[in-house]
């Protein structure tokens, strides 16, 4: 496969007005008033100052507990060496992981992918191996992983280490169904594989099944490193508050790299978000409700004009196939931009796949009146 165009995610935001900022996968809603109020307060009490690498312990309990309550993973927040590290955002946690593990090594990727996932292990003399999902579910077929496994472990050059697993998926929001996950836990452990899993977008699961975290299968733990962040869930993306656990054998090697590239995360942000991630009942069940009409809203508007929505299971990003009438989704993108002063992003960012042409992302993470006239205005546009 011939890589395929790709545009800048970041240069096309600049292109539009943030009326028509369908590009950033950001969340732009309000920040809950607890946690303005808890920001507040800690910076009145001084904790302002240099936190240990780690975290600060009040946030490492919170999330030992969200990991038990959510995930069914039991982490011990006071364990030495760490289970749990806070970090700046899962980028801070994948920059770390990357330097630790995957230098001179091969991940496999599933495409559409994360383009930052690509970048950050390249940044780090590793290479990526592209596994394609297939048809209109995004179907992995195993046979074709396990194949691609056995021709890249023995390399001798860039030796396959890990595979990345990212549910939901950034751009397409697919949830990796449980036998999936089952599927590529057992390839895994059949070819004595690092699974790195990136749970960014866990709360936004709507599918019936919910959430399933690979690292909570059986095995799977032992030989998993878990990334997550609170930019997308907690609307707080320039925060840069994430976090990553897993056994200590495998997370205390992200603390010498991540101490040298960060030092630490923001420390009064840290005591802030301490202090109501766990006190807020039922937050995480009306996010999803919150979102699920974002995605209606959305949805609705392209489908009128002839996008093809994939069902997902998610809620954040819409992964569609743009109308008829339009040579690739690229062409499409400048249409919009320059006829409704909307943009989505165009396939092609996020794929090497010649079909990614004619598919576009839609992050719908805004307020609804915001959602609801950049949807007219692209309904407008196409009609």
């Amino acid at each position: 496969m011939s890589k395929k165009t790709s545009p800048d995610i970041r240069m096309v935001a600049r292109l539009i007005p943030p009326s028509g900022n369908l590009v950033q996968g950001q969340s732009e809603v309000d920040l809950h008033p607890a946690l303005a109020q808890a920001l507040s307060e800690v910076i009145a009490e001084g904790l302002n100052h240099y936190s240990f690498f780690e975290g600060v312990e009040p946030l490492r309990r919170a999330v030992a507990e969200k990991v038990r309550r959510f995930n069914k993973i039991e982490v011990d927040a006071e364990r030495v060496p760490y289970e749990i590290l806070i970090t700046p955002g899962a980028t801070g946690a994948l920059v770390a992981l990357a330097a630790a593990y995957l230098a001179k090594r091969t991940t496999i990727l599933f495409d559409p992918y994360y383009p930052y996932h690509r970048k950050i292990i390249e940044s780090f003399d590793g290479q990526v191996s592209i596994v394609p999902l297939h048809g209109d579910k995004l179907s992995l077929d195993v046979d074709e992983l396990r194949l691609r496994c056995s021709a890249l472990k023995s390399s001798p050059d860039y030796p396959l280490k890990a595979i990345l697993v990212c549910s939901p998926t950034n751009p397409t929001g697919k949830v990796f169904s449980r036998q999936e996950l089952t599927a590529i836990a057992e390839v895994c452990e059949e070819f004595d594989l690092l699974c790195v899993s990136d749970e960014v977008y866990e709360h936004f699961v709507i599918a019936p099944d919910g959430h399933v975290s690979i690292a909570s299968l059986e095995g799977m733990y032992e030989r998993t490193i878990t990334c997550n962040s609170f930019s997308k869930s907690w609307a707080v993306s320039g925060w840069r508050l994430g976090y990553v656990y897993g056994p200590g054998e495998l997370i205390h090697r992200l603390h010498a790299p991540g101490n040298v590239f960060y030092v630490c995360t923001p420390t009064p942000l840290q005591h802030a978000l301490a202090r109501v991630l766990m006190s807020a009942e039922g937050y995480y069940d009306e996010l999803r409700r919150s979102y699920t009409r974002k995605r209606q809203i959305l949805t609705e508007a392209v489908e009128s004009v002839g996008f093809k929505v994939y069902d997902s299971g998610s809620a954040f990003y819409l992964w569609a196939r743009i109308p008829d009438g339009f040579g690739t989704a690229e062409e499409l993108n400048t249409y919009l931009i320059e006829q409704a002063q909307v943009a989505g992003v165009p396939g092609t960012a996020f794929s090497e796949l010649s079909e990614a042409n004619h598919f576009m992302r839609f992050c719908f993470a805004r307020k609804d009146e915001m959602l609801r006239e950049a949807a007219s205005r692209i309904a407008t546009a196409l009609s």
